[in-house]
């Protein structure tokens, strides 16, 4: 969305080819201890919930399965971890495994993956937040799926009903983030995925729910319904724009659909698109200002006062001497009025990685 955007709730309106191929077979953070750490882990966040402080000392190591023994032992803490220190991660991927320490954002959530492991690291509360317009991906990637386009094609034209040309006035009053529209008016589908994924034009967002599937109601369904063939378990669509703040999901989550929505070569030549267009022949530039430098290739932004800002990513990073493709999302950044919070927790966790 665009910086100013405020988010009110609404009624319902009726592979770019990644630069080597690895598959990751594992995952662990690493820090030295076993699963009985994260259970004294446990007992210690309870005694100091009850006044009792103590300083825990040396490394704690976490698992897939230790990870899952804390999370169950932990079920009765109260509110999320607060992170202390950086935690090393390592990533068993073709190649040879891969040792980093990812500088977290202090505050939100955020998670990345190597090469599209399936279970991303995470960092943060894990509890769903509002997406803003990061929403769009999930609508552009149903929108590709149900009508494939190749990389160099601009695919099929739609029509711009008089119904959303009508609501042009009311959402620019709400503050939405739109492109300029006339009834009648035609766009192919490459240049309104553009104006989705560019200038986040929340009107567009709307007609592609209308072209694909009649409306709003059914397109939300189909959102969910990838969601979960996805694995997005803690992810909700309730529009296709992320405008409402019942569209809810986690940072993990989002890294899972940008890593799949970058396999499709039409979704990956577009979401790394610098500038829009639109009728009117003004040029506006990609909301997401790291694109095209330190690596960065793809990315969707997203700010709205419920949410704050958010970003998911596609960056390049040469890792144990071979380049691989880092999917990255930070959410529920408070800070300021626009994506530039999230936007600068990302290149912070970028620098953290390594270079291009």
């Amino acid at each position: 969305m665009k910086p100013h955007d405020v988010a009110t709730p609404q009624a319902a309106t009726p592979k770019p080819t990644q630069a080597g191929t690895h598959v990751p077979t594992a995952l662990a953070l690493v820090a030295g201890a076993d699963a009985g750490a994260g259970l004294r882990v446990c007992a210690e966040r309870r005694a100091a919930h009850a006044g009792r402080r103590r300083l825990l000392r040396g490394p704690v190591a976490l698992v897939v399965g230790a990870l899952l023994a804390l999370v169950a032992g932990c079920a009765d803490d109260a509110g999320p971890a607060t992170r202390t220190a950086p935690v090393t991660a390592t990533v068993a991927a073709t190649g040879g495994d891969l040792t980093i320490q990812p500088d977290w954002p202090k505050d939100g959530q955020a998670a990345l993956s190597v090469d599209g492991v399936r279970t991303p690291l995470t960092s943060g509360t894990a509890k769903p937040t509002p997406t803003a317009s990061v929403a769009k991906v999930m609508t552009a990637y149903v929108f590709l799926k149900v009508k494939p386009l190749a990389a160099g094609s601009s695919g099929p034209s739609f029509t711009i009903s008089a119904e959303e040309a009508a609501r042009s006035a009311d959402r620019l009053r709400r503050s939405e983030s739109t492109t300029p529209i006339t009834a009648g008016e035609s766009f192919t589908q490459r240049r309104a995925l553009e104006a989705l994924m560019v200038v986040s034009a929340n009107n567009i967002a709307h007609e592609i729910a209308r072209w694909v599937d009649g409306g709003d109601a059914a397109f939300v369904a189909r959102m969910n319904r990838t969601a979960r063939e996805l694995g997005m378990t803690d992810t909700t669509y309730t529009d296709p724009s992320g405008f409402d703040p019942a569209t809810v999901s986690t940072a993990a989550d989002q890294v899972k659909l940008f890593g799949a929505a970058m396999r499709d070569p039409g979704f990956a030549s577009i979401a790394g698109v610098p500038s829009y267009t639109d009728s009117a022949r003004a040029t506006k530039p990609n909301g997401n200002s790291l694109l095209g430098r330190d690596g960065v290739v793809a990315g969707k932004t997203g700010f709205t006062t419920p949410a704050g800002a958010n970003l998911v990513f596609a960056a390049e990073r040469q890792l144990n001497g071979r380049k691989h493709l880092i999917i990255g999302a930070v959410m529920s950044q408070h800070r300021g009025k626009t994506a530039a919070a999230a936007i600068s927790e990302s290149e912070k966790l970028l620098t953290s990685l390594g270079k291009p």
